[in-house]
């Protein structure tokens, strides 16, 4: 073998074994976004919705849940591993510190809330995850409307025009109902999917759907299990 052989399998050994480090430095490594998998509280298990966390080279960090950023300050590890976070417009965590570990490329937080374990395993990800919550935002057409397991389109939906706007700024617009346009605000939960609705006006009534997204239809059933609507996204108001 000559030296010209010999110089490129010492550069190619030396290029790999540098790529190997490098993955393992990152696998290793707080830094980047991550998704959060599963919370467990002693025998309860509260993981919530698309909620991320993005920790920076400069010990900043920022997180929130879906498109929603709801928190950002600054982290650091003690001597002892242990995650200490700071959100410049949060509250004050007065429990003791995750103590963090690495195990096949995930983190797993742990740590002593009112005398309950806690764990939380993340995992690395390059996208903010979406929430079902972002996926109701836009427009749909209101198909079928039963209660009490009877079907009631022709009496709230007779022109067959009847839409549903669920706007970026958690508030909605019914249109084309019997009694007119309907305005009001909307709340996804943060753990299960459900939206909570109330309307504007004089006489304010609260509403509770569990909901359903399968592509480009949605299905909400009330949690009293007496109203189902059933709706199919559109991209245009209709008259």
């Amino acid at each position: 073998m000559n030296n010209s052989r010999i110089v490129l399998l010492i550069l190619i050994s030396i290029f790999v074994y540098s790529c190997q480090k490098k993955q393992e430095q990152k696998e290793d490594s707080i830094n980047g976004l991550w998704i959060i998998k599963k919370v467990t509280m002693g025998d309860n298990q509260m993981t919530p919705i698309a909620r991320w966390v993005r920790f920076n080279k400069d010990s900043t960090q920022t997180s929130g849940n879906g498109w929603l950023q709801h928190s950002e300050g600054s982290w650091s590890l003690n001597k002892n591993n242990q995650l200490i976070v700071k959100n410049t417009n949060g509250l004050l965590d007065k429990s003791e510190p995750f103590t963090v570990n690495f195990e096949n490329g995930n983190m797993i937080w742990n740590r002593t809330e009112e005398g309950e374990n806690v764990s939380v395993l993340l995992e690395r990800t390059e996208v903010i995850p979406k929430s079902e919550g972002n996926r109701l935002m836009g427009l749909w057409k209101i198909e079928t409307i039963s209660i009490d397991d009877k079907n009631v389109t022709s009496t709230l939906n007779p022109d067959d025009n009847a839409t549903l706007f669920l706007r970026w700024d958690n508030t909605y617009v019914l249109e084309n109902y019997p009694q007119g346009k309907i305005y009001g605000v909307y709340k996804v939960h943060g753990h299960k999917p459900e939206i909570q609705m109330v309307n504007y006006g004089d006489k304010p009534q609260f509403q509770f759907y569990q909901f359903l997204i399968e592509k480009n239809k949605l299905i909400l059933k009330s949690t009293d299990q007496k109203t189902k609507l059933e709706l199919k996204r559109i991209y245009q108001f209709l008259k």
